[in-house]
């Protein structure tokens, strides 16, 4: 495996009329796996808007840590260590929100695991029954009892699922690239469900996600745009456009795809391309 090389890039300044318009002001969002990376950073950036932040995770030090930088917005703040793979964590999860009166207006299933087996020869069915559980079996039954919590009580809300490019390309890791797969069709099944109570269901499909622990993305000769990874930060975003009323009040069973254009990565373009 090729050593990793963080690519520095000149930082951009947050504009501040952007993070002043508290998009989400009031609104409680629920994130899942959101102690690293990915789910970290929609935390913080809905945080930055004005949610109140409630989230997962199955490491209690990433949850307490979490919960540490978020209270320095002006907003609410809850940990759950919890499994979304296991049904009896759910319940458990529900009958807290439920026993404290907290109603999620925004639902963003993050938690996601994978296994980089390739061939059928080295078919491991545990392995595919634990991606299957976490991708989609646990968070299909949040999403049926959140889901529920919003109808029950008229919110016109939101739920984001993370899914990935490999939905739609080779990555020869059968089982998470078949489980995104799945989310992609899921995504636009729900869509069309809860229309009709207005909840949108959209879905952010990202690339390669990592950055060092300067906030530098890594060097990545196949993502033509920028060659590098992508900063967990951009995801954060996508997740706040779809969850704002503001910008996509009319957006629902859509997948976002950021990835810097590996998606469009072929080997024989790019061998044409002038140097």
């Amino acid at each position: 495996m090729p050593t990793l090389k963080p690519k520095v890039f000149v930082k951009t300044v947050d504009p501040a009329v952007v993070l002043d318009n508290q998009l989400l002001a009031g609104k409680n969002v629920l994130i899942t796996g959101a102690a690293r990376n990915i789910g970290r950073s929609i935390a913080i950036e809905m945080a930055k808007q004005g949610a109140n932040i409630f989230f997962t995770d199955i490491v209690e030090e990433g949850c307490l840590n979490l919960e540490e930088e978020l209270n320095t917005y002006p907003v609410k703040v809850k940990s759950f260590v919890s499994d979304i793979s296991k049904p009896e964590d759910i319940d458990y999860l529900y009958s807290i929100l439920d026993k404290k009166k907290i109603i999620i207006d925004i639902l963003v299933n993050n938690v996601g695991i994978q296994f980089e087996t390739i061939g059928i020869n080295n078919l491991d069915f545990g392995e595919w029954q634990k991606t299957f559980q976490t991708n989609i079996l646990g968070p299909m039954y949040l999403t049926q009892r959140i889901a529920k919590m919003m109808v029950n009580n008229s919110i016109q809300g939101a739920i984001i699922f993370l899914t990935s490019i490999h939905q739609e390309i080779l990555v020869r890791w059968p089982s998470y690239s078949s489980s995104k797969a799945a989310l992609g069709m899921i995504i636009k099944e729900l869509a069309v469900e809860f229309a009709p109570y207005g909840i949108r269901v959209n879905g952010i499909a990202p690339g390669w996600v990592l950055e060092d622990e300067q906030g530098n993305p890594f060097s990545h000769e196949y993502t033509p745009l920028n060659k590098s990874s992508i900063n967990p930060c951009y995801i954060g975003r996508a997740a706040v456009y779809l969850a704002s009323d503001y910008f996509s009040r009319f957006t629902t069973g859509s997948i976002i795809k950021i990835d810097g254009g590996l998606s469009l990565f072929n080997y024989r373009v790019f061998q044409q391309q002038p140097q």
